[in-house]
């Protein structure tokens, strides 16, 4: 999947990544379906 990868401040990049996996019981996985940006 592609990501948003935060590398440091000023270098973000959008990469291919591996799907998130489910490791803690209180682990969730979210699909964002729209952001904004305002200001």
């Amino acid at each position: 999947m592609k990501a948003a990868v935060f590398h440091k401040p000023g270098d973000i990049s959008v990469d291919t990544v591996d799907d998130p996996k489910i490791e803690d019981p209180g682990d969730v996985i979210l699909r964002v379906t729209s952001t904004a940006i305002c200001g």
